[in-house]
């Protein structure tokens, strides 16, 4: 990456992304239930192996970690004190690391709210827009026959943004955003008004997103 930035998030299964081998109950609400940053936290031995990982490589490169689906302050300083715990483990066994910085994902209102608080904690903010519009709208993502509920340009979803960012800047963290509204050109001069510091699109949608900011 020739000193580019990587941002490795931790493990973030659950709801609609799950994996056999991690044997997950079935939940009558996968979305509300033990996913990403809540199955890091209850099985530290996954948890502790992704980290000790992530501060290896951070020897190598200028690499970043991102917890998700935060929704508590206690969440992330319990992802934070275990990092420390496996930065303490790897230098007492002799093995070079970095000294990546850190940010969460804000993804629920939850976080939304408490951004100015969690942004005393942390270097960077993500906002998932895809999860942040299904538990702002209350629609499940999944449900087609939610389609038409589903308005990703809804006043309080953009208001969140705006918030989030405020909250972020205030305090010299950065923000950026991703999922389906990274890509979004008929907000891409919102977001920019924002102060959005980084828009995180699929490579199919880079050129007609640089060539909408270049045009503002």
């Amino acid at each position: 990456m020739k000193g580019k930035e990587v941002i490795i998030r931790t493990l973030d299964i659950g709801a609609d992304k799950q994996l056999d081998y991690m044997k997950m109950d079935n939940e009558g609400n996968p979305a509300l239930g033990c996913r990403a940053i809540r199955i890091c936290l209850t099985r530290p031995e996954i948890f502790r192996t992704q980290l000790r990982a992530i501060l290896r490589a951070s020897a190598y490169g200028n690499v970043s970690v991102m917890f998700p689906m935060i929704a508590s302050l206690w969440e992330v300083r319990e992802a934070k004190a275990m990092l420390e715990k496996c930065r303490q483990e790897l230098l007492g066994e002799g093995i070079d690391i970095g000294c990546p910085r850190v940010g969460v994902m804000i993804e629920t209102p939850a976080a939304v709210i408490i951004s100015d608080m969690l942004a005393e904690e942390v270097d960077f903010f993500s906002i998932g827009t895809n999860d942040l519009t299904q538990y702002t709208l209350a629609t499940d993502r999944q449900n087609p026959n939610l389609e038409n509920f589903v308005d990703t340009h809804h006043p309080a979803v953009l208001r969140m943004i705006r918030m989030t960012a405020e909250n972020a800047h205030a305090r010299g963290v950065s923000v950026a955003i991703c999922g389906e509204l990274g890509a979004d050109i008929t907000l891409t001069e919102e977001f920019l008004a924002m102060g959005i510091d980084g828009l995180s699109v699929a490579p199919p949608k880079l050129l007609l997103l640089k060539e909408k900011v270049r045009s503002l």
